[in-house]
């Protein structure tokens, strides 16, 4: 049974509530590990000169970010 659970897995970002990327990471990551990989990923540019409202983030799932102007 371990041998069949992955390792790194594929997590959905959401930017304002639309699929913006998807990260691959490791269900040992921590929020913080888990949002610097979303800030190399193609949703930076929808999140840079914004200000950052909210950040949600659903281990394993999906990491929803909420910004405003």
């Amino acid at each position: 049974e371990a041998k069949t659970k992955e390792d790194t897995i594929e997590i959905a970002v959401q930017v304002n509530g639309k699929v913006r990327a998807k990260v691959n990471v490791t269900m040992e990551e921590d929020e913080d590990a888990v949002f610097a990989k979303v800030m190399e990923s193609e949703a930076a540019r929808f999140i840079n000169g914004m200000q950052i409202v909210k950040k949600i983030y659903v281990k394993g799932k999906i990491y929803n970010i909420v910004v405003k102007q």
